[in-house]
């Protein structure tokens, strides 16, 4: 029996195109697994963050490790069970070179220390007493912001939703590390000892904002769910190192 020419076309159709789509379904899954494992959450660790002259010495700071800043240093051999105690110095602004805070009033960057402060407090004394004298049992932690930079409310909500422009966002975040036009905010901190001055730990970080629906509404949500996350985080690491159990990792 004779095959129609119908009939070689529709046995063949699949592996033409199979092989013609594949590059586009490998993409459509990269975007879906960067979805599922960035869409949930409020802000996210970026792949670069640009130092400002806080800390004395950079040399120290290396590749953070998982869970950690992007460049940190924790001093070896470090006896961090031995303290109970915190002083917790004031946020200071130590503004990049092309930072947003740098167009901002002072009120605006006041507001934002007092609200960085307040989220440390709230973290670090679920598991320390803080201070304001210095004791051979007591930690000196002072942080800065370096930079912040609210998102673009009605665009954020575009490349959010719209599937096309979603997908370019998704692009952006794989080659460059941050989505399209989210906040966000970096951050310098130091540990010493209050007695000694001895430095302890150290690190720069910087976060981006995620996609989600919380916050959508508020353009300097991205910032300040960043302060959130550096204060649980740094109130997690501690207590880890401290031997503690049931330490609440940030979210």
């Amino acid at each position: 029996m004779q095959t129609s020419p119908n009939q070689i076309a529709s046995s063949q159709a699949p592996a033409w195109e199979s092989s013609l789509y594949m590059p586009i379904i490998k993409r459509i899954a990269v975007i879906a697994l960067v979805l599922l494992s960035a869409g949930c959450a409020r802000t996210y660790q970026a792949r670069h963050v640009e130092t400002s002259h806080f800390l004395d010495d950079y040399t120290l700071l290396k590749d953070g490790e998982d869970g950690d800043a992007l460049l940190s240093f924790w001093k070896d051999g470090t006896n961090w069970a031995g303290y109970k105690k915190i002083i917790l110095e004031p946020v200071v602004i130590s503004k990049l070179p092309d930072s947003d805070l740098n167009d901002m009033t002072h009120a605006d960057n006041h507001r934002f220390k007092e609200l960085f402060e307040y989220k440390m407090q709230e973290a670090l004394k679920k598991n320390f007493k803080l201070v304001t004298h210095s004791g051979p049992d007591t930690l000196r932690i002072q942080f800065a912001i370096t930079d912040a930079e609210s998102s673009n409310l009605l665009l954020d909500l575009y490349t959010g939703f719209y599937p096309t422009a979603r997908a370019v966002s998704l692009l952006k975040l794989i080659a460059l590390g941050t989505e399209s036009y989210v906040g966000h905010a970096s951050v310098e901190g130091k540990i010493t000892d209050s007695q000694t001055g001895k430095l302890l730990m150290a690190s720069a970080d910087c976060r981006a904002g995620g996609k989600t629906i919380m916050g959508i509404f508020d353009s300097w949500d991205d910032v300040e769910q960043a302060y959130q996350y550096w204060a649980s985080q740094l109130n997690y690491q501690l207590c880890t190192k401290q031997g503690h159990g049931g330490c609440q990792e940030p979210e």
